[in-house]
């Protein structure tokens, strides 16, 4: 779907300075009309409009906290999943002596680079498909060693131990590519997002004009606060751009350890 792309390839900086726009041109709209209905119905107000614009401020909060909720809950599972891929490379790197030693030395080469290769730095470093294939070979790699030992009839008791891990750093590598990667606000929320906070604000600005209140400074106000609450939903909805990304250092540091080991063998 068209928005589904558009909203999440677009710069945060361009979405933060389009919704300030996008808020004052809604009021400004408002208070035209609300001026106008005065003029053309000799009237102060509408009995409902208070109410109006209660229920659609509501919706509006109901929703922004919603999406902001999605996101959120989405960054702490990359978080986790990090951490997850961290801890299975420390294992399957300390249980590979469990497998025959030739085969333990290998493998605990293959987890070192392949630590190397899923360290790296998110606004610096640009996440490629090759980079992807090469996390995949080392993975294959990996379990290709678990596969020779089954053929030779290894003791199970024994590879198992280096199975568990090895298997929870495939699956962590996919659900860090699904998560991170994949999954986004759907574009049908974003454009409910935006119709929403049109009508609150064209709501607020008809009840400006026909109270005759209201000023530029809180035009501006409401249109700085919507815009930073759904810049941060977008912050929140990338995972390698922007101001709010998972630190990788447990990575970082992780990689270390490991050469540090290798380093003493």
């Amino acid at each position: 779907m068209f928005a589904d792309n558009f909203f999440h390839t677009v710069p945060l900086a361009t979405i933060y300075l389009f919704t300030v726009l996008f808020v004052v041109a809604a009021l400004a709209a408002g208070l035209w009309l609300g001026k106008r209905y005065i003029r053309l119905q000799r009237s102060e107000k509408e009995p409902s409009l208070g109410s109006a614009v209660t229920a659609t401020l509501g919706l509006l909060a109901f929703l922004l906290a919603f999406t902001f909720n999605m996101t959120a809950d989405r960054y702490n599972k990359r978080k986790a999943l990090l951490l997850d891929e961290v801890n299975a490379i420390h294992t399957g790197y300390l249980h590979a002596d469990f497998l025959e030693p030739a085969a333990a030395r290998k493998a605990q080469g293959l987890l070192l680079e392949y630590a190397a290769l899923r360290h790296f730095n998110p606004r610096k470093d640009e996440i490629t498909p090759e980079g992807l294939a090469k996390s995949v070979a080392i993975q294959n790699q990996l379990w290709a060693l678990v596969e020779a030992h089954v053929a030779a009839e290894y003791p199970g008791a024994y590879l198992r131990q280096f199975v568990e891990p090895v298997t929870q750093i495939i699956n962590s590598h996919n659900s860090r590519i699904v998560i991170g990667l994949e999954y986004r606000i759907p574009g049908p929320i974003w454009l409910a997002l935006y119709f929403l906070t049109a009508l609150a604000m064209l709501a607020i600005g008809f009840q400006f004009g026909v109270s005759r209140s209201g000023s530029r400074q809180l035009a501006v106000t409401l249109a700085l606060t919507f815009a930073t609450v759904i810049l941060l939903i977008a912050d929140l909805d990338r995972a390698t751009e922007g101001v709010i990304i998972v630190d990788q250092t447990p990575m970082a540091e992780m990689a270390r350890i490991l050469q540090d080991a290798e380093s003493r063998r």
